[in-house]
């Protein structure tokens, strides 16, 4: 199991005690047991990718011994939920900490993780330059983790007969030398009358999909100007690619598959290999990426966030990983 720490100012080791004034400091402590009742009674601040949010939530009512399961919190929703059981009274303090259980996104958290506003994240990827250099101006070390396996994953419609592409066909695809379905060999019937225009939908810079789309796929590589087709939010993409035959685009797998399935959208196998659990468990699947939970270095080792931090890695938090549909770490070949 890999530990990264990222010294993010050179030649300046700042240790900050990163302890939120409100919340006592406890002595370190070693017992499992132990450990997830000092968790339990003094919860982190935690923030993280809007991916990893079920994740955190599950982790939380885990935690706090808390029934909680998959839901649509809404019926006209899209995207589901992990959520408390309705049936179960819970006691307020608890309820309040679950549901306080909010992430801000990829690049927010790391922001809100620098400036001292969350104590723990769970995120998608790992810090991009910007994020870098925001917490060498801190003078802020972030030392990450990986405690899961994800999936950077490519969408298409339903529809559409293409089922996998090589991975420097996709390149092309969002380089603009490919432009139309018909042009690829796995194209083996036409979409429509409209034509069969490739359509490539991407996401917003500083996003956790876009930056693990400039890193896996595009590699310096510039992608084609589509401003019209830059979607700001996750559901964008498979919204979009549920009601167009012609589009592309990309998610990760935990929330393509488990946070927001549609009927009309499937994921593309990459070089001939579907992405699935068992796929991204044993590596196959060529897009693998890591889940990290992510805390400030120089943290009391028996701070709340270093607990959750070191408890995920024991074999009772991989078991409640596995439980919310993620992949666990120690699955890798």
């Amino acid at each position: 199991m890999r530990k990264v720490t990222l010294l993010v100012l050179a030649g300046l080791v700042l240790l900050l005690g990163a302890c939120d004034p409100a919340t006592p400091t406890p002595t370190p402590i070693v017992g499992v047991t132990e450990a997830r009742a000092r968790i339990a009674q003094f919860y982190p601040r935690v923030d993280g990718s809007t991916s990893a949010h079920p994740l955190q939530v599950w982790l939380a009512c885990e935690i706090l011994g808390v029934s909680c399961a998959w839901q649509q919190e809404l019926p006209w929703e899209a995207t589901r939920r992990i959520l408390p059981d309705p049936l179960v009274e819970l006691d307020a303090e608890v309820a309040q900490t679950i549901y306080e259980v909010q992430h801000s996104g990829t690049h927010q958290a790391y922001v809100n993780l620098i400036e001292g506003e969350a104590d723990f994240i769970l995120v998608a990827r790992a810090p991009s330059e910007d994020e870098l250099q925001a917490a060498r101006t801190r003078r802020v070390l972030l030392d990450l983790q990986p405690v899961a396996l994800d999936a950077f994953v490519f969408l298409v419609n339903g529809g559409n007969p293409v089922d996998t592409l090589p991975l420097e066909t996709i390149r092309d695809v969002y380089t603009g030398q490919i432009t139309d379905w018909s042009d690829l060999e796995a194209f083996t019937a036409p979409l429509g009358e409209e034509g069969t225009t490739i359509r490539t939908y991407s996401r917003n810079p500083n996003s956790g999909s876009q930056e693990l789309m400039e890193k896996l796929v595009m590699r310096g590589a510039q992608m084609v100007e589509s401003p019209d087709l830059i979607l700001m939010s996750m559901s964008g993409p498979i919204m979009a690619i549920g009601g167009d035959p012609y589009g592309i685009g990309y998610s990760v797998y935990f929330y393509a598959a488990f946070m927001q399935p549609h009927e009309q959208v499937k994921l593309l196998g990459v070089d001939g290999v579907l992405p699935t659990s068992a796929n991204i468990a044993d590596r196959s699947y060529p897009l693998v990426t890591e889940v990290f939970a992510v805390v400030r270095s120089g943290m009391p080792r028996g701070h709340p966030a270093m607990l959750l931090r070191d408890w995920l890695l024991t074999p009772d938090g991989q078991a409640t990983l596995a439980e919310s549909g993620y992949v666990p770490i120690g699955n890798e070949a």
